[in-house]
């Protein structure tokens, strides 16, 4: 089974997005196209792995490796150390949630663990608008198969 950050994994988010469909319809319809950037751990893991996700309604319907952001051009950019986003994983698949303080909101409010990159304000605004569902997304990593 593929892990994170792989683009395969991504897509396996996307098909339990689609099977959990009420709980998307609930949170309401969402609409961005945003990046999940990987800085390695001070110990290294290689460069940055970049991933390019677009959510159009209740359903997440692209999934793509990035080289080049601005080619790409997100609405914005989620960004962390590998250290981070593991943890907020692991947290996820103990207990189907990260801890309050470790959800996607929390550490880019704080912006010291995550943090977002844009070029644009009023784009960028859409992971404050479009925030739970951005991190129901990741709660399905819970029901990812090891």
């Amino acid at each position: 089974m593929p892990s994170f950050p792989d683009s395969a994994w991504f897509l396996t988010l996307g098909q339990l997005m689609q099977a959990e469909g009420e709980l998307f319809r609930r949170l309401g319809y969402a609409e961005t196209r945003f990046a999940v950037r990987v800085v390695p751990n001070n110990m290294g893991n290689g460069g940055d792995q970049i991933v390019g996700l677009v959510i159009d309604g209740y359903q997440l319907t692209e999934v793509t490796p990035v080289a080049d952001l601005n080619e790409y051009d997100p609405d914005f950019v989620i960004c962390g150390k590998r250290e981070i986003w593991d943890r907020m994983l692991g947290e996820i698949e103990e207990n189907g949630r990260p801890q309050l303080r470790h959800t996607l909101s929390s550490l880019a409010l704080v912006g010291e663990e995550l943090w977002l990159e844009s070029t644009d304000q009023l784009r960028e605004d859409k992971f404050y608008r479009f925030n739970q569902t951005l991190q129901e997304l990741l709660n399905l990593a819970s029901k990812v198969p090891a």
